[in-house]
């Protein structure tokens, strides 16, 4: 019996030493595994940012924008990105323009005139602000674009409350404050077309 006992117990032994060679091979070959994994995603991102890279120096070589552009995506220019703004600005300027000469013509006579000369104007640096707001202005020139964005609210905040005026002497006792904000617009606008005329470079790319 004892002979039994003792041929069982050196059998279970066994079994358990098979075992634990079982799981310690499982577990090499799942960190091996794990391994392979790891080593493959890394050589994967180093092969893609290679690709950004030569994507980023063929953009720029080729005068593209990196506003919104990834590597498949096609190229947008300097021109393509002036020619936009310049269908959005241009109109502005002209109605703008129009809507202070009809001010002008008015604020000494006709304030009901006047008042909605200058509601147009208001309407029109609004929908400005609106359209500078959705362009797709590159990294390097959104910091500009936004100040001219602000200055453009300032300039609309000051001609709606000029509007709101209840008499001839009120409403050009505005005239100088919105003509500093008017300067700082036009200087924000300025700002803004030089830095979209400056050609990209390959360290711009988001």
């Amino acid at each position: 019996m004892n002979e039994s006992y003792a041929g069982r117990g050196y059998a279970e032994r066994g079994s358990a030493r098979g075992g634990q060679k079982n799981t310690r091979a499982g577990g090499a070959i799942l960190a091996a595994v794990a391994l392979l994994s790891t080593f493959l995603v890394i050589l994967g991102l180093y092969y893609a940012a290679g690709d950004r890279e030569r994507h980023k120096v063929a953009l720029a070589a080729a005068g593209c924008e990196p506003n919104l552009l990834s590597i498949n995506v096609g190229c947008t220019t300097v021109q393509m990105l002036n020619s936009r703004y310049k269908s959005i600005a241009n109109p502005v300027i002209q109605q703008v323009n129009a809507d202070v000469a009809a001010y002008t013509g008015n604020e000494r006579h006709h304030l009901a005139a006047a008042e909605a000369a200058l509601t147009a104007e208001v309407t029109s640096e609004n929908a400005f602000g609106v359209s500078l707001a959705r362009f797709p202005f590159p990294p390097a020139v959104a910091p500009i674009a936004k100040a001219l964005i602000q200055a453009n609210q300032a300039r609309a905040k000051l001609t709606a409350e000029q509007a709101r005026s209840s008499s001839l002497t009120q409403l050009r006792s505005f005239n100088e404050r919105v003509k500093v904000a008017s300067a700082a617009v036009q200087t924000e606008m300025k700002l803004t077309r030089r830095a979209l005329d400056s050609r990209p470079t390959a360290n711009q790319e988001p």
